[in-house]
């Protein structure tokens, strides 16, 4: 017995284009593939340029590393591209700080660590006097130098490192050693000095240790060394001489400004979970890492403690990311805020905010700002104009090259001297790009996708359908 199975061509159409869908490969990399594009102004003249990122950009990116930012030219060529993340800006460099160093002295059958040092504030100046609690001890003329005391006590600054005015035997290596302490009983080693100069003076390895922002406020410091090991007598007081420290403050950076971007929590888009007050759920249309969230509280005096979770998509467990403490409180007729939550580029898209159990919860929705940290983009100009600024495409290939390989000679922040291109116009409105989610994101792609499947699903229905009916026919034929 034959059969010969006829299926509608739809059928076929439809498998073949679910089949597609689901393997198609991604689109060329044109203007039109991304969801916003941007006309830019370039300044005359320039072929190598910088295009700081507005918030209407970030907020169409759909890659937490920005990697779906290009420059088009009037031909829809991609240009040479880098991106450059913002960095800190070093101000001046402050003033040092030079304070005196008092030698500190003991008897010369004294050993080191049975003594006690006092320091005195009178009329005629600062006394410094060491109290030896060694036995046996004669109090001749003859004294040991034991080091040099700094009094730090009144330096808050975090320092970049420590110098010494100091004198040492020359022609062989000699370390300082230096210790930190709040009492003059406890000490606490800070780091140790190794330098050298020759029988002319010249020094071949300078008196000074760097230091990590440390502060020594509170604290005294302690310059000695080791007399045995430098080869020179306890007794020579003029073999060390040190005439004064030096403090280098850590130079204040100035961090860049951040970029504000309302998140617009409407009642239709901020769902509480079972219209739970305590909790609020949102999903960012964008993938720009957030640096911080500012939360907002309405009323003169409002206090909550909050949980910050996050996640990438629905379905996934929520990661905990901080607990803050929201406030709007008043206090001497000002009223006061509480601080961003600062969370370290979160690239996440789903996030919810729980208030503490103990509390009212959310009586009303709050204000939540996200800041997102500056970048811009260095392109080569190549191609005829006008170029154009496209963003917002989530399957897009790395592209960015380095920075050095576009600016000759590269330092850091060479970018900033570039000449600047701007946006012409925005597209879309920024209303759009700051709008929050509460539900799966409205990609249109994933609508034809379950289309797709779904003409799959008949088409396999209308299949078994014929087939069955076929079947049938045949054995009425036999019969």
């Amino acid at each position: 017995m034959k059969m010969l199975l006829i299926f509608p061509h739809w059928a076929f159409a439809a498998l073949l284009a679910a089949g597609h869908f689901a393997q198609a490969a991604p689109a060329a990399d044109t203007p039109a593939t991304y969801a916003a594009r941007w006309p830019l102004q370039l300044p005359a003249g320039a072929s190598l340029v910088r295009l700081p990122l507005p918030v209407d950009a970030l907020t169409q990116a759909q890659t937490a590393d920005l990697r779906d930012l290009r420059v088009f030219n009037a031909d829809g060529q991609p240009t040479p591209l880098a991106l450059a993340r913002a960095r800190p800006e070093s101000a001046a460099p402050p003033v040092p700080i030079t304070l005196p160093a008092l030698p500190i002295k003991t008897p010369r059958q004294s050993r080191v660590g049975e003594f006690t040092l006092h320091i005195e504030d009178g009329p005629n100046g600062r006394i410094v006097d060491l109290d030896s609690k060694a036995p046996g001890v004669t109090t001749g003329k003859a004294f040991a130098l034991l080091g040099f005391l700094v009094d730090t006590r009144e330096q808050k600054a975090p320092l970049e490192a420590i110098e010494l005015a100091a004198e040492w035997p020359p022609e062989r290596p000699f370390t300082f050693r230096l210790a930190t302490s709040g009492d003059l009983r406890n000490w606490q080693p800070l780091g140790d000095i190794t330098v050298y100069r020759g029988a002319d003076g010249a020094l071949l390895t300078p008196p000074r240790l760097a230091l990590t922002g440390l502060s020594l406020q509170s604290r005294y410091l302690h310059i000695y060394w080791d007399a045995e090991a430098a080869g020179i007598s306890a007794t020579d007081l003029d073999a060390v001489r040190l005439d004064a420290v030096r403090l280098l403050p850590a130079p204040p950076q100035a961090a860049p400004e951040r970029l504000a971007v309302p998140l617009a929590l409407a009642a239709a888009a901020a769902t509480q979970n079972h219209r739970d007050p305590r909790v609020l759920e949102w999903r960012l249309p964008f993938a720009t890492p957030i640096a911080a969230l500012d939360i907002r509280l309405d009323g003169p005096a409002a206090l909550i403690p909050v949980r910050v979770l996050a996640r990438q998509q629905r379905g996934q467990a929520w990661t905990p990311l901080a607990r803050h403490v929201v406030f709007n409180l008043t206090r001497d007729g000002q009223n006061q805020h509480s601080p961003p939550l600062e969370l370290r580029e979160a690239a996440w898209r789903e996030w919810r905010l729980e208030a503490d159990p103990s509390s009212p919860g959310f009586t009303t929705l709050p204000q939540i700002t996200a800041f997102l940290d500056p970048a811009q983009l260095v392109f080569v100009a190549s191609g005829p104009p006008p170029f154009t600024l496209a963003a917002g495409r989530a399957d897009a290939a790395t592209v960015y090259l380095p920075l050095s390989s576009l600016i000759p000679d590269y330092q850091p922040a060479a970018e900033n001297q570039l000449a600047a291109a701007s946006l012409t116009a925005t597209a879309p409105p920024p209303a759009a790009a700051l709008t929050t989610l509460p539900a799966a994101e409205r990609d249109p792609r994933r609508w034809v996708l379950w289309a797709v499947l779904a003409a799959g699903v008949l088409a396999l229905g209308g299949m078994a359908w014929a087939l069955l009916r076929q079947l049938g026919k045949q054995r009425t034929e036999d019969g």
